[in-house]
Parts: structure tokens; sequence; C-alpha cells
């Protein structure tokens, strides 16, 4: 008897395995350094606005360092245990940005609320001001390297992570206003940026936990996705045409399950080309994981 299939064949392009490496290189090395220069210009200065952009970044570490070894996880191939692979795993990874994102907001309003409590007070080192503006270079770098990376593998994970950039470069340039602010207008404006910083932060992880979640539950492909799997199936010579597609996510990209409809005078042969030409055609979009294609048989008018 010949021996059956069980795991799906490894379709992870090595291009793909060197873009996430990267990436994850980037985040850990970036975020590190990041963490421990706005601790010590926090320390120095006494701001609160920076004391909140340092808790972001600690949070950055954290997630930096799962990222790398979820990513690399997902990355796996098929096994008897995963049979379609580990690529489910990355959406995980986006909800634990989402979360980790979060908490810095949490912690930067806290950063906040306490320097009112004790009373603010103008921020005059020098530091208050290098660590922020440090900040936007370095994470202005790392969010567009990251998202050209991630577009380039089509990793929402790595998407997520960029996202996380910019929110950081925000973040920080609300620091650095807050901080001159503190001295050109009012002390109140250093803890009033935290409270922005805060804001701003648990934005960004309201929308990456949402596009975490929704591939992670197996949410529906948007309808411009959708359409491109029905005109790439209705190209395929041999389909009358298309009559039932369901395209949903199933970890980082979707899978499709479609219906085509062929004349019932088509032999064996036909019918298995053309149903394999189809999945072709499909899985040829980079968003779309696997195609399964079903075959109904109509009366063909002539």
């Amino acid at each position: 008897m010949q021996r059956v299939q069980r795991v799906d064949e490894d379709s992870i392009a090595p291009q793909t395995r060197r873009l996430y490496l990267r990436a994850s290189i980037i985040a850990v090395v970036g975020n590190l350094a990041l963490m421990a220069a706005k601790a010590a210009a926090a320390a120095a200065s006494g701001s609160s606005a920076v004391y909140a952009d340092a808790a972001n970044s600690a949070a950055d570490v954290v997630y930096s360092l799962f990222l790398g070894v979820a990513l690399w996880l997902s990355l796996r191939p098929p096994d008897l245990s995963h049979p379609h692979g580990h690529r489910r795993i990355e959406p995980l990874v986006s909800v634990v940005i989402g979360l980790a994102m979060g908490f810095a907001g949490y912690q930067a309003a806290q950063a906040g609320w306490r320097t009112l409590r004790i009373g603010p007070q103008a921020i005059t080192s020098l530091w208050a001001y290098l660590a922020p503006l440090g900040t936007v270079l370095v994470k202005g770098w790392m969010y567009r390297e990251v998202r050209r990376l991630g577009d380039e593998a089509h990793s929402p994970a790595l998407r997520a992570s960029a996202k996380d950039n910019l929110m950081d470069v925000v973040a920080s340039t609300a620091a650095l206003i807050g901080v001159a602010a503190s001295q050109i207008i009012a002390p109140v404006a250093d803890p009033i940026a935290a409270f922005a910083v805060a804001l701003w932060i648990v934005r960004g992880a309201y929308d990456v936990l949402r596009e975490g979640v929704r591939q992670l539950v197996g949410g529906a492909a948007s309808p411009e996705l959708t359409q491109a799997v029905i005109e790439a199936a209705q190209s395929v010579p041999g389909v009358l045409d298309v009559h039932q597609v369901i395209v949903e996510y199933v970890g980082p990209q979707v899978r499709a399950d479609v219906h085509i409809d062929m004349d019932r005078r088509a032999n064996l042969d036909e019918v298995h080309a053309v149903s394999d030409a189809v999945r072709a055609s499909i899985e040829e979009m980079a968003e779309v994981d696997h195609a399964f294609i079903h075959v109904e048989p109509v009366e063909r008018e002539d």
C-alpha cells in the first residue's frame, strides 16, 4: 500500500526566515539599548514623562524577547502534531505585543499620577532632553526597517512590532514636549505629557490586540482579498463559475475554501488538472496559505 502523506509540505521560504531573524535582532538590541539609556536619564532628571518613556521601553524589551522565541517557533516545519505547520503561533505574538503595550500605557499613567501627587517640578536636566530625542531617532529607524521586513514577509507580528516602534516615536516626542513645557509654561506640563503618552500607547495597543485576536479566532478576510480569490479561480480555463468562497484567517495568512462549477461531462483527468490549476492560482497570492478546491458538476449551457 502506498504511504499516505500526513503532513503538509514546508512552504516557508528561507528568505522569510532571514527576515524574521533580522527583525528579532533589531527589536532586542534596539530596545535593550533604549531602556538602559532612558532609565539612566529618568533617574538623573526626575522627569515623570521620561520615566513613562523608560517604562515603555522596559515593556518593549520583554515583548521583543518573546517575539524572537515565538517567531522562531512559528517557523518550524509541519510535523505530526501540527500537520499544517506552526504559523498560528504568530497572531499570539501580536496579542502579547498588544498586552505589553497596554501595560506600558498603564505604567506611563502611573508615573504621571505619582508626580502630580508629590508636586510637579520644572525639569532642567539635559538628559531629559537627550533621551527622548535619541529615542525618536532610533525608533524612527526601527519603525521603517521592521515595517519593511514585515511587508516583505507578510507578517502581522512584525507589522505590530513596527507599529509599537511608531507609538514609541510619538510617546518620546510627547515626553520631549512635556519636559520643555515644564520650564517654559508650567511644571505640571511634565505629568500631563506622561498622561498623553499613556493614552497614545493604549490606543495603539487596542489596534494591535484587535487585529491579533481577529486572526486567532478565524476572522474573515477583507472583501478585496475575497474578490481576488474569486477572480483567480474564474481565470482558470474550464471553470464555469464560482458559487461558494469562504476565506478566513488561520494564523497570519488566510485559507480559502472554494467551490467551482465544471461541466459534468468533463473526465476525471480534466477535473483534476483544473482543480490543481485553480489551487495554484489562488496560492500564488502572498496572503494565502492554502486553498481547498471542491468541484461541482453542472450542466453546461452551450
